[in-house]
This record gives structure tokens, C-alpha cells and sequence, in this order.
């Protein structure tokens, strides 16, 4: 892992004052070692501390997604997940407005989503697998462990100069900010690659204790298999070498799949209700003015049918049947929901765009 990834848009920080600060912010929400434990840089009030200073920054640099059904959409998911985790945090679950594929989380109980990441999904079965994945970041503390790795061996001596400093200059409050507000630049990039597999397997018992089926999250990331080599870029905590590759991930998650539906409960999927509630869904680049229209099938529809009819252009069927998960020649039961991508300008679909 790059040094470069704390690295800020101001022009960044060097490892020394990254360091230097991390240790005054320790004096201010308690980041000490501790004794008769593991060692992590934060206890589990810090964690919410810095991830409460940390929380503006994120919805800064992306914006909170303006769509109230949404948000209260995902968030009783999320609650849902974690209410079969054995966590310690109070959870708060957004959705932000930015086109990449995505989500990631801060200590102490903050979870986003991408509008993006929610504009590929086609069920609610796949959003609580991606929740509950983050959730688990969050359960187990993945952002101490990091940071407690990332620092090593000098936390004891910058602990110490951190502690003149403060006590000479009683700095110790803007400077929990200034790392609140690098650290969510770092935590954008994922936790690694064995946080990011413990995280596939813990969140998902999660969302199959919860009731959902977990092949739902498989069909996700074989999904997000296929978009890497047609675009040649990995998706969803994908921006670090030391992630694991998405076909490990596949491979791990259909194991774990295959043993979860065997245990007694529902397997809910709830493809109709997530998609309903992406209704008009921003969805790409904003400057592209594109949204998504759910479509009701109705008797005798097909997928060529639908975009003729909706799209203008019968050929873009593949398009449909990529979009929701379906093959071309899919048989489509009257009722079903169907994501269309539309232009945010078409009169069949009357929406007002604001700027990203």
C-alpha cells in the first residue's frame, strides 16, 4: 500500500506530519495503546469520533444523493443486516451521488453507497450482501487495524511527541479533524485484501442470517467480473493492488453460498421492490443527463419489444438484458420491473436535473 494514498488534493501530506498529527489526534479522542489487548491506534469511541469528523468530508467530496425514498430504502436495509451482527455501533447507511461503482464505510458505524453501485445492483438481496459487507469493515475494526499497521513500530515514539505538542500548544482538537478528513481519503481506497475477504464472508452470513439470498451476491460480483474486462478496470474496492482479485472473490463466495442456503430460513431476493425504488435514479456521469426508468412488462412483452417501443432501438435489447441480468431471449413475466437507462431530458420521463 502506497504512501500516495493519503496523499490529499491540496497537495498532500508527508508520512513525518501525517504521523505527527495521527499522534495529536490520539490525545484528543483517546487513541492510546491499549494494555491487557491487541494494540489498535483507536478504541471503539474513537472510531466513532473520527468517523463522525470523518462523515462531512465523505458527503463533501460526493454529495448526499437528494432522493429521501431512497435513502430510507437503504438504511432500513442496512438496519436490517446489522440487527443479526453482534455490533457495538449505531449505524448510519447513505447514499452518495457519484456515478462509480462502489460503497465503503468509517469506523464507527458510517456506510456509503454509490448511486452507481446501486444502478448495477437488481435486487435487495445484492444490497444487503454489499452492506453487510461493510458493516462487517466496521464490526471489526478494519480502520484500526490499518491504521495500527500502517503506523507500526513508530506509535509509541510519536504518541510521545505528539504529547509535548499538545501540551505546549494545545493542538489536539483541529488536529482530530485534519486526520478525520485524510483519513476518509484513505479509507476510500478499501482495507486490503484480507480485510476485504473477511468482509465477503462475515457480511454475508449476515445477510443470509437476515433472511436474504446470498447467490444474489455472487450474480453481483460475476457480474462485476465481466465489466472489469470489458472496461479494464477493477470495480468496487478496486483501486488497490493489494485488494484480492474479483475471481478469488468469486470463487470464495460461491463456497459460502452454497453451504448459507443450505441452513433453514427464508431466501428472500426482492428484485420487483429494490428496483422500484430506482425510479428515476441518476445514472452515469451527471453531465450525461441520463436517469433510470422502471418499466412494468406487461402481457407479450420481450426484451426487443421493450426497446423498440421504450429505447427507439430494438437492437439495444443487449443492453436491457446486461442491465437487469437477463438473457436476450429471456421469457418476461407480466409484472416484473425492468431497468431502462433514458435520457434525463425525455418527456416520458419528467424530471427536474440539478448539477452533480
Amino acid at each position: 500500500m502506497g504512501w500516495c494514498a493519503l496523499c490529499a488534493a491540496d497537495g498532500g501530506w508527508s508520512r513525518r506530519r501525517f504521523l505527527s498529527v495521527m499522534a495529536k489526534a490520539g490525545l484528543a479522542v483517546g487513541l492510546l495503546p491499549r494494555t491487557g489487548g491487541a494494540f489498535t491506534v483507536f478504541d471503539e469511541s474513537a472510531d466513532v469520533t473520527i468517523g463522525r469528523e470523518a462523515d462531512p468530508e465523505i458527503l463533501k467530496q460526493f454529495g448526499y444523493y437528494d432522493s429521501p425514498d431512497l435513502q430510507n430504502y437503504v438504511a432500513q436495509v442496512g438496519q436490517r443486516v446489522v440487527a443479526v451482527s453482534d455490533t457495538r455501533f449505531s449505524f448510519q447507511f447513505k447514499v452518495v451521488d457519484h456515478p462509480s461503482v462502489n460503497a465503503m464505510a468509517l469506523p464507527g458505524g458510517f456506510v456509503y453507497v454509490t448511486r452507481g453501485i446501486l444502478g448495477e445492483m437488481n435486487d435487495e438481496a445484492q444490497l444487503a450482501g454489499i452492506l453487510g459487507h461493510e458493516a462487517t469493515h466496521v464490526n471489526s475494526r478494519h480502520g484500526a487495524k490499518l491504521m495500527t499497521k500502517a503506523l507500526g513500530s513508530q506509535i509509541a515514539t510519536i504518541l510521545g511527541v505528539g504529547a509535548a505538542a499538545v501540551a505546549s500548544r494545545g493542538g489536539a482538537a483541529p488536529a482530530a479533524a485534519m486526520v478525520s478528513s485524510h483519513l476518509a481519503n484513505y479509507m476510500l481506497l478499501g482495507y486490503g485484501r484480507d480485510y476485504e475477504l473477511e468482509a465477503d464472508e462475515v457480511g454475508l452470513r449476515h445477510a443470509r442470517r437476515a433472511g436474504y439470498d446470498p447467490r444474489r451476491m455472487l450474480a453481483l460480483l460475476r457480474w462485476m467480473r465481466r465489466s472489469e474486462m470489458l472496461r479494464g478496470q477493477q470495480l468496487y474496492h478496486g483501486f488497490d493492488a493489494t485488494h484480492p482479485d474479483t475471481s478469488m472473490r468469486i470463487a470464495k463466495v460461491d463456497t459460502m453460498a452454497n453451504l448459507l442456503i443450505a441452513e433453514p430460513g427464508p431466501l428472500e431476493v426482492k428484485g420487483d421492490e429494490f428496483r422500484s425504488h430506482l425510479d428515476g435514479l441518476r445514472y452515469g456521469e451527471a453531465k450525461s443527463q441520463r436517469r433510470l426508468k422502471i418499466y412494468v412488462v406487461k402481457p407479450g412483452d420481450t426484451l426487443g419489444g421493450i426497446a423498440r417501443s421504450e429505447l427507439n432501438e430494438e437492437g439495444r435489447r443487449f443492453e436491457l438484458a446486461s442491465l437487469n441480468d437477463l438473457r436476450d431471449d429471456a421469457d418476461l413475466a407480466p409484472g416484473t420491473r425492468l431497468k431502462l437507462v433514458v435520457s434525463g431530458t425525455s418527456p416520458s420521463l419528467d424530471l427536474k436535473l440539478t448539477p452533480q
